[in-house]
């Protein structure tokens, strides 16, 4: 009896509820728990880590809940590392096209936006997103990167979750769908099957005939083995190739590194994210063959262009000049008027990061969807929020996405009437496979900051 008397006054300080019915029960619903607490299984729980955090609408019990999975933070154990800045602007581009939404309303609702930061841990983001989906009651997901959209996939897919990412761009997602109809899964940004065929093409132009050898620093997953694979495939026996993995946040990044400066490269395409980029810089002006002066070169991928790259004075000597490839920003006047109501409202210029305007467009589309749901009738569910998404690729002349033509443009969904829209981060006209292709943009080092030199096309 001991235990149970414990068990009543811990439940009763903690402010839950107890009911009787079949069994004890703390709770029917998480209303009835302390704020930082969800209601599982009828009992009082905590939330997962890294949740709570909530945007949008905030007060109508009528708003349509989509959930958000984020690798905000560096590491999930160690603050002090701080945040990752590309996905700390990826939410800025997000809220700010929520706040245009919400001000309009979609055929009549608005939004709330759950966020969860996973800090890159998939167990994490899978908590979280069953989370996300059993407690929050989600309708839609949004997510970045290769690895996390997949882990979370695991657990919409099966829900009825759409599923929309504005960064992952490993070819697998083109093969992963749900067993429905229409699929669940989609992104802005464009597959690697793409920047793969770009970087192999300009590597073996005339611009590069003088590189012979070229080495591959590739990440360890999916992202990383995406790009790998196609860069080598298309590359063939044109190139002398030698590709070395890394894990994710190793703290023995010198092993590869000595591995590829022990190949001699002319050139090195570095394929990973910002903080492994810029210690595998650091690492290599101790090798022999990498360092500056010896006449090699670096070539980057998407996740590598942050501003956060250029912090270190010793990594932006030794990259000036270098090249990369990322997905292209829009060149229209949804870019234009995404740059110039982000730069207002949070001081930065998003084309110094990769996958703001995608990120900013996911966000709409999902609008957009909900717009559709909204006049279909009934429930606002994933579903139907996907069918919408086959609807915005239509042979209707394009429209720019912006917050001025928002209201239009869900009019006409909410009607039934398929729209052509063309968002901050290009054309969004989806294939079959629910791909939105883009031309990659070819950026440069120069100066201290980024350059955008010219948009490249895969053939």
């Amino acid at each position: 009896m001991r235990a149970t008397r414990l068990f009543l006054l811990t439940a009763l300080l903690s402010g839950c509820s107890l009911t009787t019915a079949g069994g004890l029960s703390e709770c029917e619903t998480s209303a009835d728990c302390n704020s930082d607490q969800v209601c599982t299984n009828n009992f009082c729980l905590p939330q997962p880590a890294g949740c709570g955090t909530r945007y949008g609408e905030l007060n109508d019990p009528n708003a349509v809940q989509i959930g958000a999975v984020l690798p905000l933070s560096l590491s999930a154990t160690d603050p002090s590392l701080g945040k990752d800045e590309s996905e700390a602007q990826g939410l800025n581009a997000i809220l700010l096209a929520l706040e245009e939404i919400n001000q309009r309303g979609a055929a009549g609702r608005r939004i709330t936006l759950n966020v969860c930061d996973t800090a890159a841990d998939l167990p994490r983001t899978r908590q979280q997103t069953e989370w996300l989906v059993n407690d929050k009651k989600i309708a839609a997901l949004l997510t970045t990167g290769s690895n996390q959209t997949l882990a979370a996939a695991e657990v919409t897919l099966p829900k009825g979750v759409l599923t929309m990412s504005s960064t992952a761009t490993s070819p697998e997602l083109t093969t992963r769908e749900s067993n429905t109809s229409t699929g669940l899964l989609w992104r802005t940004s464009p597959s690697d099957a793409i920047q793969g065929r770009v970087i192999a093409n300009l590597l073996t132009s005339a611009e590069y005939t003088a590189v012979k050898r070229v080495g591959i620093l590739y990440l360890d997953d999916q992202y990383g083995q995406g790009l790998f694979n196609v860069i080598t495939e298309q590359l063939g026996t044109r190139k002398d190739v030698r590709a070395i993995a890394y894990a994710r946040k190793t703290a023995n990044i010198a092993t590869p590194v000595a591995q590829i400066d022990n190949f001699n490269p002319d050139l090195t395409v570095v394929v990973g994210f910002e903080d492994d980029v810029s210690r595998i810089i650091q690492t290599a002006q101790a090798s022999l063959n990498l360092k500056q002066g010896t006449g090699h070169q670096w070539f980057f991928t998407d996740s590598v262009k942050d501003v956060s790259l250029l912090d270190d004075a010793t990594v932006l000597a030794a990259i000036q000049n270098a090249y990369g490839t990322a997905p292209a920003q829009g060149a229209g006047q949804a870019f234009t008027a995404f740059q110039s109501r982000f730069s207002s409202k949070y001081g930065e210029d998003p084309s110094e990061y990769s996958f703001t305007s995608h990120s900013y467009d996911s966000m709409y589309l999902l609008g957009l969807a909900v717009a559709y749901a909204q006049g279909q009738g009934g429930p606002v569910t994933g579903q139907k929020m996907a069918e919408a998404l086959t609807m915005v690729s239509s042979t209707a002349p394009a429209v720019q996405m912006t917050s001025s033509t928002f209201g239009q443009l869900s009019g006409e969904l909410a009607s039934g009437r398929s729209i052509n829209v063309e968002g901050a981060s290009g054309s969004l006209e989806f294939d079959a496979a629910g791909e939105a292709p883009s031309p990659i943009e070819l950026w440069q080092v120069k100066d201290g900051g980024f350059v955008r030199v010219r948009d490249l096309y895969a053939d």
